[in-house]
Parts: C-alpha cells; structure tokens; sequence
C-alpha cells in the first residue's frame, strides 16, 4: 500500500489543486492513507480543515509531506526545487504540458523518478479523459474572458458579443478543432456570435458534427484564415498535439494585422505550441497586452482563473487510477489498468511511452521489461 501525498503547487499564479477533499474522502474509505502538504488547497478554497475533517493527516512541508508519503500528486509537473526532495521510492502524477522543446521531459529524465503524466492517460474509447476534462474548461473560459476583452474597458472594439436587436453579432474564428476548440465554438454559437471552425486535421471534418446555422467548419489554410481575419472579431487559437505531427501552423505579423483595432486573440497555444508571431507568455495578475493594436491574451494556465472548477474536475478525473496506485503498487497496478500503463511517462530516466519517445527522438523502453530487471 502506497501512501499518498498532495503537494502545494508552487508557481506563481497557479491556485489549483491536485486532490480536493472530496477526493481524498474517498481515498480514505478505501483505506489509503493521505497526507496533504498545508495550505495546498487554500486558493481552491479548500482550507487545511476540510482535509483533516475527510480523513487526510496536514502537514506543514513539502519536505515532511514526501518523507511521509510515496505517491505524489499534483496538477504541474514538479520543480527542480521539488525534485531535490525526491527518493527513489516516490513515485510523481501530475499534468506533464510538454513544450515543444522537449526541455521538461528531459528535467524529468533527470530527475530519475517513476513518472506519472495524467494527459497522456487513455482510455479503452482512445479519448484521453483528463486532457478532455481540462480543455472543455479552457474552451468555455476562452469564450468568457474574450467577450469581457471585447468591452472598452480593455481597449476592445465595444461590442456585445452576442450583439443585440437589429445589431449584428460578433464574429469569432477559432484555429484548431480539438476539444477545446470545438467547446469554444460551441460556447461562442450559444452566446449568439458567428463562429467559423479552421481544423488542422482531416479527420476532424468528419468526425465531429459541430456545424449548424452560423458555425461553419471548414479545414485550415493561410488562405482561409486571411480570408476570415479582416471581418473576425475574436480570434481563438488552440493548436495541440499530444502525438508526434507534421502539421506546422504559423500566424505571422502581417495576418494579425489584418484584424481591425480592439479586435481579441485567445492564444491558447503559447507555451506548447506557439505559432502566434505577435504572441508572448502572460500571467493571470497581468493577462494582456496590445500588439498591432490587438489585445492579446496569452495565458497559459487559463483554468487555474477557475481554479474550484477545475481541481474538482481534475480530481475526479484521476482518483480512480490514484486509488489502483495505491493500493496496488507500481507493477500490480499496471497489470491492472491500461489507461495507468497509457500514462506511464518515465521510469528513472527513461522514456516507458512510445508517442513521448517518437516525439521527442528518445528511445523507448518497456516498462515491463525495466521492472523484470528491476533497473
């Protein structure tokens, strides 16, 4: 029985949590044990108290938390400041959001520990269930903050995003028909805007039936974009891969341009995948900036502005597999469950996942086999 520890995230701006006590209720009853690092839950409003009272034993360090617990779970992946506190009896779950460097999976390798990536984890169906639950949050709250960015409070164009009698509505152009784009396609249509859906992947065309009266889908060229941006009013960019993928989107300068002053970009791809040329990392105390005289909103982290919603959601998501983990061990719980196996990332510095290693040019190993040898 391994016990569980939940670790307080420790970026700047991010308030999430991995494990709420909801979760940890749960994990209790099943007879796991659970320590939680102090004040771990405090900006998802979840106080120290509301951990003790579901049956979790607070600490007030992450050093005394992981000399207590081996499973440890958290929503970002960890720090080299935390990697300094690991032992080679711990095993780490949280998000990995690669960046296209490969420069956090290699920290990772370095770290040497058995490593957990909660978005790569699927399912029998191929749909990755955390990453899923987490961008339909990041679609609607795209759709959200861009209304808001529209008023002139914010330097926008001032206009109603679902416009109003005899006013038209908004226009919005979303690059990327992945979860989070067609959630924000959806939400945009809900709210009365225009929307017009740019896919970077054929099978995406038919597979999802998104299209109605005022959502188009159509599959994405410079010429379609340059097309859509001069009468865009919004303009949602989410391109992801989890896989490896050929496929290289850049909108440059000169396309942003085309947009009309006050107009909003919602670059949801800045630190995974950055394809936005006028675009730049920004934070939730100071989300935007103006460039080309379009504001431009570029926060990474977008649900951690939810930051109830989606530690709910996460913890939900991962509880089952924490509990397999626990209570079984490494191997047993591999055995056990194939969507954990899916998740497998790395085990002591080698890479135990085919898509991370074709991505990344590492090589692969089996887990299997690293554990019959017991490397």
């Amino acid at each position: 029985m391994l016990k569980v520890g939940i670790l307080k995230e420790i970026k700047n701006f991010e308030s999430r949590v991995g494990i709420c006590p909801e979760g940890v209720r749960l994990l209790v009853d099943s007879g796991v044990e659970v320590f939680v690092e102090s004040g771990a839950g405090e900006g998802s409003r979840f106080p120290d108290d509301l951990y003790s009272q579901a049956g979790a034993t607070v600490v007030p360090s992450a050093e005394k938390l992981m000399r207590n617990a081996e499973l440890l779970v958290k929503v970002l992946p960890l720090t080299p400041v935390e990697a300094e506190l690991l032992s080679d009896s711990h095993l780490v779950f949280s998000l990995l959001k690669l960046n296209p460097s490969g420069d956090r999976l290699k920290s990772l390798m370095e770290m040497q520990t058995v490593y957990f990536a909660a978005d790569f984890l699927e399912d029998e169906q191929g749909r990755h269930p955390v990453l899923e639950a987490i961008s339909e949050v990041s679609g609607r709250m795209a759709v959200h903050i861009a209304a808001n960015l529209l008023s002139v409070s914010h330097q926008g164009k001032g206009i109603l995003l679902s416009g109003a009698e005899l006013i038209a509505p908004a226009n919005v152009t979303i690059v990327g028909a992945g979860m989070i784009g067609r959630v924000a396609a959806i939400q945009a249509w809900t709210n009365g805007a225009n929307v017009n859906v740019l896919s970077l992947k054929p099978e995406n065309m038919t597979q999802y039936n998104i299209v109605r009266d005022g959502l188009s889908l159509k599959e994405y060229s410079d010429k379609n974009l340059s097309d859509l941006l001069p009468s865009t009013d919004i303009l949602i960019v989410s391109v992801y891969f989890l896989k490896a993928s050929d496929i290289n989107v850049k909108i440059t300068k000169e396309m942003i341009s085309m947009l009309k002053p006050g107009s909003v970009v919602i670059d949801l791809s800045i630190e995974q995948n950055p394809v936005i040329e006028t675009s730049h990392v920004t934070n939730i105390a100071q989300p935007t900036f103006i460039a080309e005289d379009i504001i431009h909103y570029c926060v990474p982290n977008i649900t951690a502005t939810v930051p109830v919603t989606t530690s709910k959601i996460y913890s939900k998501k991962i509880i089952p597999f924490i509990e397999i983990l626990a209570k079984n061990g490494l191997k047993n719980a591999l055995n056990l469950s194939p969507e954990l196996l899916s998740a497998m990332a790395v085990y002591k510095g080698k890479i135990t996942n085919r898509h991370l290693a074709d991505r990344f040019n590492h090589t692969f190993y089996n887990i299997f086999d690293l554990l019959e040898l017991n490397i």
